[in-house]
Formats: C-alpha cells, sequence, structure tokens
C-alpha cells in the first residue's frame, strides 16, 4: 500500500529544504562579515536550527513537533524583519563612517543587498501556512 503525504507535510518537507538551502546561502554571503560583524552569524544559526526543527517535523509529524515548526517559521519572520533592519541601515551609514571602519577600503565597500533577508519572511509565511492549526494536518479518507 502507498502512503500518501498530506499537503502541509509536503509544504513543511519543502520548507525544510527551504532552510537548508537558506543556511549554506547565507553561509557564503555572510562569511567575509563573520569578524568585524557577530550579527552576520544570526540568519546562518537560525537556518541550521530551522533546517533541524522542521525536517524532524516532517518526519515525525506529531502535534508538538508540528506545534514546535510552526513556531519555528513565526521566528523566520522575526529574523528576516531584523536582517531587512539592518541590511537598510547598514546602506544609509554615513561616508565618513565607512573610511573609519574601513580605512583606504572604504571606496571598495559594496553595502549588503536589502531584499535578501525577506527570503526568510517568504519562508516563514509558507511554512505558517503548513503548520496552521484551522486547516486539518491530515484528512483521513
Amino acid at each position: 500500500m502507498v502512503r500518501t503525504l498530506s499537503i502541509n507535510r509536503l509544504i513543511v518537507i519543502a520548507c525544510a529544504a527551504g532552510f537548508l538551502f537558506l543556511a549554506v546561502d547565507t553561509l557564503l554571503e555572510h562569511i567575509e562579515s563573520f569578524g568585524p560583524e557577530p550579527l552576520s552569524w544570526v540568519p546562518v544559526a537560525f537556518s541550521v536550527l530551522g533546517f533541524a526543527v522542521v525536517a524532524v517535523a516532517a518526519l515525525r509529524w506529531g502535534e508538538r513537533w508540528v506545534r514546535l515548526a510552526h513556531w519555528c517559521f513565526l521566528l523566520a519572520l522575526a529574523v528576516g524583519a531584523l536582517g531587512l533592519v539592518l541590511h537598510v541601515a547598514d546602506r544609509f551609514e554615513s561616508e565618513e563612517e565607512l573610511v573609519a571602519e574601513h580605512g583606504a577600503a572604504a571606496k571598495e565597500h559594496k553595502p549588503p543587498p536589502v531584499l535578501p533577508p525577506l527570503s526568510f519572511c517568504g519562508l516563514g509565511a509558507i511554512g505558517l501556512i503548513g503548520t496552521f492549526r484551522r486547516w486539518p494536518a491530515e484528512v483521513n479518507p
């Protein structure tokens, strides 16, 4: 007998893959800023944690794990919003601060892109759809 997965569980599985992708992507994008900016570790660490929690939730698919994944997706919205604020703030840093911080390399300093942190918000929103309580997580035929 072939066991079919609910659409909710498939959404959560896709979100686990999304967290894995974000862990690798943010690690590669933030690798140069880990030393001077300790907050650069937040999206990498959260992506790894999110992948672990959501992957286990997708495998076990019990009420407790689904609720834990739900909170993880809510936290992804906050991480995305925080990243957006930090990226925008870094774009508006004054030129004098850049020269003081980076010295002669200030002219080569490339400001961080604004939109990539919103990928956490998108992943969190999609995950919330998959773990929302009002929609049944499993449908018995």
